[in-house]
């Protein structure tokens, strides 16, 4: 147990500094502090890198988050809707939007930290992201299916621009709420952004870019194939 409660305090406050100051910025020693180990090596010692930490902080979120998103998917299996992309940009936003609830000890700051990963890292997020897409393979798998008229390729593209206009967004939109800023309220911005992540996600390809992209995957293909000897 006390080994297990380590492990939670270090990626806690790792996630907490990475939040505030990206990858670069914060160093092992540090997250040891901020976790209140007096062994300095403790970080090390548990996780080996920062690399792993950042592998470990993806792992202690995404089992819940994939949970949320798990019981939304079943509802709407039951429900014969689960090719409804309005209802699957649902199944998306919400369970990340339940990342901003917390307060105090239970505060998250995963969003935050996903978002220094795709601002500061884009090239980085990427290999993480896949190394993690088994959690999402379900709901990946579900929006391909409601959007056929998208090829594959495309799909990806826009998989990975809406995940990260989801995570810049919400807190931004939480933080606005709490300034009192002008503009509509978090409930309304939560589901125009449904709407949009929808309407993104399904948005036919014009006939231009469906030729640019057969003419693209064509000469790729033909690089693949070794010319035969004469």
């Amino acid at each position: 147990m006390a080994r297990r409660d380590t492990r939670r305090q270090i990626i806690l406050a790792a996630e907490r500094l990475f939040a505030e100051r990206g990858l670069a910025g914060v160093s092992l020693r540090e997250i040891n502090v901020a976790a209140g180990q007096r062994n300095t090596s403790a970080a090390h010692y548990h996780f080996g890198s920062k690399e792993a930490l950042v592998d470990a902080i993806f792992e202690f979120r995404r089992s819940e988050i994939g949970r949320r998103r798990d019981e939304i998917l079943d509802t709407l299996e039951r429900e014969g809707r689960v090719t409804d992309m309005r209802a699957l940009s649902q199944a998306l936003v919400e369970p990340l939007a339940a990342e901003l609830n917390g307060q105090g000890e239970d505060e998250s700051h995963y969003l935050p930290f996903l978002a220094h990963l795709f601002l500061q890292t884009p090239h980085e997020v990427a290999d993480i992201l896949r190394r993690h897409q088994a959690a999402e393979t379900r709901w990946s798998t579900a929006v391909g299916a409601a959007v056929p008229q998208v090829p594959r390729e495309l799909l990806r593209t826009r998989l990975y621009l809406m995940g990260r206009h989801v995570v810049l967004s919400l807190p931004a939109y939480q933080r606005r709420g709490r300034l009192g800023s002008e503009g509509p309220a978090f409930e309304i911005s939560l589901n125009d952004m449904l709407d949009s992540v929808a309407g993104y996600m399904a948005a036919t390809p014009a006939a231009s870019t469906l030729a640019m992209l057969e003419a693209h995957t064509a000469k790729a293909t033909a690089k693949a194939v070794p010319a035969k000897s004469a």
